[in-house]
């Protein structure tokens, strides 16, 4: 019974010892830090640039790059969260575009918990603030408001009749904070130019082929649609493949926001208005960076403003005359990207 007894007690201590590393983010582990993304999926192309920019931020100071997809599943999501961390034993940063907002609090929890610094992008609640969790380094975004703004008034001149016509709207998944803030844009859009008449809108989910579904069922209702607005780049190529089948490709043009290769063709050939690049290259290195910083000592996280703690970048509004520039900038080249200054971008703060 003794030697039942001490071996249970040690089993016990050992178990201790686990959990105690855990909570305090494997500090005291040895061996290089893991750079982690969390990202939706690499089957888009802005999303698979997450991963080409995280493994260039990695290249460059030497340390290995883990990506998770979600896959359009929040529970997928966190679960493989909670599993990066194990098998680091907590010896991780993160880069994390949440699937959803309501997310973001049950992954602030367990990283908090594990002792790991991270960064989000896109997707958060207005009521979460970043600053009541410790390792919650920033929440950064871009305006999606701008983004919808703009590519609605592009969208709106290439009409037969310049401001005035029918448009079709295909947004994002609905819980997702960029998606909401994008079609506010085009709310605002539609608000300054009375002409313009939203005939339908529909959630597409990021969804190319949902996209291209749901423009060949709009446009038995609608054959007069004047416009397609789209609130990524992806389901707008599903939305120009099927004006493409119905012989309306280059008569009624599409927008998105992203800024993918395909995009920038479409443009060029004149089947879209314009688009939105955001730099997803720039994201993931950016996130890494201070994440790693942080961990490193190198970022008091604690000391930081808040207005650094939840923060918004321009992006890169993109149409037919500054197309090729584009181009050249970001993909026939890449910019050198300088993380040295963290808020070098910074334009304004987030509520």
């Amino acid at each position: 019974m003794r030697r039942i007894l001490v071996t249970t007690a040690i089993v016990l201590l050992s178990l201790a010892c686990v959990t105690s590393l855990f909570a305090t983010g494997g500090q005291e582990q040895k061996g290089p830090t893991t750079l982690a993304i969390s990202i939706r999926t690499l089957s888009n192309p802005y999303q698979n640039n997450y991963k080409v920019g995280a493994e260039a931020f990695g290249k460059s100071v030497g340390l290995p790059v883990d990506v998770l997809t979600t896959e359009a599943n929040s529970q997928k999501g966190i679960t493989d969260i909670k599993a990066e961390v194990a098998k680091t034993g907590g010896n991780v940063v993160f880069f994390i575009d949440p699937n959803e907002e309501t997310d973001d609090v049950a992954i602030a929890k367990i990283l908090d918990q594990a002792g790991v610094y991270f960064l989000t992008w896109w997707n958060k609640p207005a009521d979460v603030k970043v600053w009541n969790f410790k390792h919650w380094v920033a929440h950064v975004s871009f305006d999606g408001i701008a983004a919808g703004y703009f590519t609605g008034t592009e969208l709106f001149k290439s009409f037969r009749t310049p401001n005035k016509g029918k448009v079709f709207a295909i947004q994002g998944l609905l819980a997702n904070t960029p998606a909401a803030e994008r079609f506010q844009g085009l709310q605002k859009a539609l608000a300054e130019n009375t002409g313009v008449e939203l005939v339908q809108w529909v959630a597409g989910d990021w969804d190319r082929t949902k996209a291209y579904n749901q423009t060949r069922e709009m446009l038995i209702a609608h054959p007069d649609i004047d416009g397609v607005w789209c609130a990524n780049d992806d389901m707008a190529m599903g939305a120009i493949q099927a004006l493409k089948e119905a012989g309306l490709a280059g008569k009624v043009l599409v927008t998105g926001t992203d800024g993918i290769p395909e995009l920038f063709d479409a443009i060029k050939a004149g089947t879209a208005a314009a688009t939105v690049m955001n730099d997803a290259k720039y994201q993931t290195g950016l996130g890494l960076a201070m994440s790693l910083a942080a961990k490193q000592g190198k970022l008091d996280v604690a000391a930081q403003p808040q207005k650094y703690r939840q923060f918004e970048i321009p992006a890169v509004n993109v149409n037919k005359a500054n197309v090729d520039q584009i181009v050249h900038d970001y993909l026939d080249s890449t910019p050198n990207y300088d993380f040295s200054n963290f808020f070098a971008k910074w334009s304004v703060a987030i509520p």
